[in-house]
């Protein structure tokens, strides 16, 4: 496999090198225009945000400064139909009720997220903080034939900022109620004419945090993260390289979990769990029943409010990750050839108490390192009516995982006490090889015809195991000696398939642009492997989706409405759910099929330079179709047909409002608030009680004072200002429940200088 990479390395630096004394620019990087309005690349060329026909929500560099938008969760409030999860630190997006719903760490998101134009395969990689952005293009819809992998419900683009031949540099600083303390700047200086430098560095620090652990009293919660990435641009006669490299270390406290309780002091079922009451009354039922005579009673009922626990082995990371790539980019007549070679390595090494108790009941170790190599190659041209992008693809990632869960003191699943641990212990290798072309031809001035195909082939290769184990984990994975076998798999899979998107645009002003579309998305199947559970294997999955749209620039310019309505047909849903082949830990299987109707709205208005609102709707009417499936809950077995997937409430909103009030010459005042609205959605597949997350409104607002040159700012800020508690995650196993909550309210200060 190293020889293959060598060649593919090879490969694509000879055909850069064949053609390096063509002339001509390279296309740069799409920014923000005098006028507010951003141009993206949702095409892999330059273009207004209200000319391309894809239902697409994109936010800048000083938005995502202001409102630090740093993580996942943050950027997804701002996107309509989007939320955000994590699950033992695995963030992921869900784009229209397609998304990822999993504590397992092997598998590949449906919404593909790239960080300049390099594939991030695994969710685990965006724990790492987003930093010197400039800007975010979040693609609704299969984008297959123009970004990497496995984008069945969309992608989310990261572009960071590039080396500049002007001398700059900046830093943003903030602290908050908690003790919590994040910095991140930049620095950049041109070498000569034609060579530039980039460093960028971001520190997370702290003395507390929002949550406190009652076992030990202390405050929980502080970050301890370091990044940096350095860069290099060499801009030649017609040739642009482009050299990054990164390094990431993470040794947080992580979120915590609520584990409400679930039984009656004789065992059974307690009543307020099949109410969905536990959710409000959280001390209502008891976590062990009988099982645990003279047990410290902190530890028998959850504590009601979501910032206390009492976790024995509270959750926390030591992760770390480095990788980087090499872009080159180079004009050959009519052609612009890009080639964009990159290698991260991230290593997850993690504890958690998953049931939030001073027992070693459900203590988890959770090991993965994931090593990624991928290439691709694309040309670009336009002939008088014609934009043609044809390319290839590859990519390999390797996987060595082993996580373990220790139950020695919780007697509900009968474990013997010599074998205390389930456990898992695998290697996963997964290959990709594309080629794909996306071409658009303008029948006349005004009306245009899209074409796009993708061809994948991806090989998963599987050797693990699972098994009840001994209590005596070892080395940097954490390593249980196996005594009871429960399954073990060496297999491997060949997944192809070809996905396409076909589209028309009609502009039919300046101002106004219709389009409809036709695309189908691709995830392939894989191996599902739980603690101490049977070791699966699920299929494929598809995604047909039919969308019209419209982009409209309306009163003098000063208001951009866009509006879009859609169809999914979704084929051999992957999705986590609990099974007969595993009682204990859920696993992922394929559960049949699914229809979503939906519709959208999204109007910015900028009546002058002071004031930018912006708001936006959705709704989603979303249920599984044509499925046999039938899942064990803690009601008994369900079936799945007619419910609703995970994460898809019916309506959400979401707002933005700022303005800039002149205190002198010099300075403004700038006040801004926003909003994420998200109805009641259910977290598991089965729909019962227990599987709801109530509605919830999260509001922010800021009030800064700024130099009008843009040189430096202060602010005052809060998130979640009205200290609203909602979930983000639940998982209800056999024996227990997790749930997770977003922070509960926090404030404090921020500063910001340019020079």
């Amino acid at each position: 496999m190293k020889k293959l990479h060598m060649a593919i390395l090879c490969a694509g630096a000879a055909s850069w090198a064949s053609i390096a004394a063509a002339q001509g620019v390279p296309a740069q990087a799409a920014a923000v225009d005098d006028g507010g309005e951003i141009v993206v690349t949702a095409q892999k060329r330059a273009q207004s945000v209200q000319d391309v026909g894809i239902s697409l929500t994109a936010i800048g560099a000083d938005e995502l400064r202001r409102n630090q938008m740093t993580d996942v969760n943050q950027l997804a409030n701002q996107i309509s139909n989007v939320v955000a999860t994590t699950s033992s630190n695995l963030p992921a997006f869900t784009v229209r009720g397609i998304g990822l719903n999993e504590f397992a760490s092997n598998f590949d998101s449906p919404v593909a997220v790239h960080i300049d134009e390099v594939y991030k395969s695994k969710p685990y990689m965006l724990s790492m903080p987003f930093y010197d952005i400039q800007r975010v293009e979040a693609l609704k819809g299969p984008q297959g034939t123009l970004f990497g992998r496995n984008t069945t419900g969309g992608s989310v683009n990261y572009y960071t900022q590039e080396p500049q031949f002007t001398p700059s540099g900046g830093f943003n600083a903030s602290i908050d109620n908690y003790g919590r303390v994040r910095g991140d700047g930049f620095l950049n200086q041109p070498l000569s004419d034609t060579v530039a430098a980039r460093a960028s560095y971001y520190v997370a620090q702290g003395w507390g945090g929002p949550y406190r652990n009652l076992l030990t009293g202390k405050d929980f919660g502080k970050p301890n993260q370091l990044a940096g990435r350095l860069q290099l641009k060499w801009a030649g006669e017609g040739t642009t390289a482009r050299l990054m490299v990164y390094g990431f270390k993470d040794k947080s406290q992580l979120t915590p979990y609520k584990s409400p309780g679930l039984f009656n002091p004789d065992g059974s079922y307690c009543a307020a769990v099949f109410t969905g009451a536990i959710q409000k009354d959280r001390d209502a039922c008891l976590k062990f029943g009988p099982f645990v005579p003279g047990a410290d009673p902190r530890g028998l009922r959850e504590t009601q409010s979501i910032r206390n626990m009492n976790a024995d082995a509270p959750w926390k990371a030591d992760n770390s990750a480095f990788g980087g790539y090499l872009r080159l980019e180079q004009e050959a007549g009519a052609f612009q050839l890009t080639s964009i070679t990159a290698y991260d390595q991230f290593v997850r090494d993690q504890v958690d108490d998953g049931d939030n108790t001073p027992y070693i009941a459900v203590n988890q170790l959770l090991y993965s390192r994931i090593k990624q190599f991928s290439q691709e190659l694309r040309a670009t041209a336009k002939f008088d009516r014609l934009n043609v992008l044809i390319g290839g693809f590859f990519e390999h990632d390797s996987i060595d995982e082993a996580n373990s869960a220790n139950t020695i003191e919780n007697p509900l699943p009968g474990l013997p006490p010599f074998a205390p641990r389930l456990a898992a212990d695998f290697k996963q290798k997964v290959r990709s090889l594309a080629i794909f072309t996306n071409n658009e031809y303008a029948l006349t001035d005004q009306l245009s015809l899209i074409v796009g195909l993708r061809y994948t082939n991806d090989r998963t290769k599987i050797d693990g195991a699972a098994y009840l184990g001994a209590d005596d984990p070892s080395g940097r994975r954490h390593l249980v000696t196996p005594v009871i076998p429960v399954d073990a798999l060496v297999a491997h899979r060949t997944d192809g398939t070809t996905s396409f998107r076909g589209g028309i645009n009609w502009k039919a002003s300046r101002d106004q642009l219709f389009y409809a579309s036709i695309s189908r998305g691709f995830r392939s199947g894989g191996y599902s492997v739980p603690f101490g559970g049977v070791i699966t294997t699920f299929d494929p999955e598809r995604l047909t989706a039919y969308e019209i749209g419209s982009k409209s620039r309306l009163l003098g310019r000063t208001l951009d409405l866009n509006l879009a309505a859609f169809f999914y047909d979704y084929k051999d849903i992957q999705t986590n759910v609990d099974d007969p082949l595993s009682p204990l830990v859920p696993i992922t299987r394929n559960i049949g099929g699914s229809r979503t109707y939906g519709a959208e709205a999204e109007l910015t208005w900028r009546p002058d330079p002071s004031w930018t609102v912006r708001l936006g709707g959705s709704y989603l009417d979303a249920k599984f179709r044509n499925t046999t499936a039938v899942i064990t809950t803690y009601a008994g077995p369900v079936p799945l047909d007619g419910k609703r997937p995970v994460n898809t409430p019916k309506w959400t909103a979401q707002g933005m409002i700022q303005k800039s009030v002149p205190l002198n010459d010099d300075l403004d005042l700038i006040g801004s608030t926003d909003f994420k609205y998200t109805a009641k959605r259910y977290l598991e597949a089965t729909n019962q009680l227990f599987d709801r997350a109530p509605a919830y409104w999260v509001q922010n607002a800021r009030l800064a004072v700024a130099s009008k040159s843009g040189g430096w700012e202060i602010a005052a800020w809060g998130k979640n200002i009205f200290n609203k508690d909602y979930l983000t995650y639940i998982n209800n196993i056999s024996f227990f429940r997790i749930e997770i909550y977003g922070e509960p309210v926090s404030y404090g200060l921020s500063a910001s200088i340019k020079f």
